[in-house]
């Protein structure tokens, strides 16, 4: 009965200790795309179609 909590209480310490982290407010792009815009977001405004307009790309039945 000791073992099975033991094992539980060591589990739990584990995955509460892999969410701490710092997440960095800016990322360095890589190494040749400094024109490029990172990180983007996502779904990109300039090429996604807006709510309610037919979208270019494939159909589904």
């Amino acid at each position: 009965m000791r073992r099975p909590l033991l094992i539980l209480a060591t589990a739990a310490v584990a995955l509460t200790l892999a969410g701490c982290g710092k997440k960095p407010s800016f990322v360095d792009p890589p190494q040749g795309k400094a024109a490029d815009k990172f990180p983007g977001t996502y779904p990109n405004p300039k090429t996604d179609p807006k709510p309610g307009q037919p979208s270019s790309g494939a159909r589904f039945p």
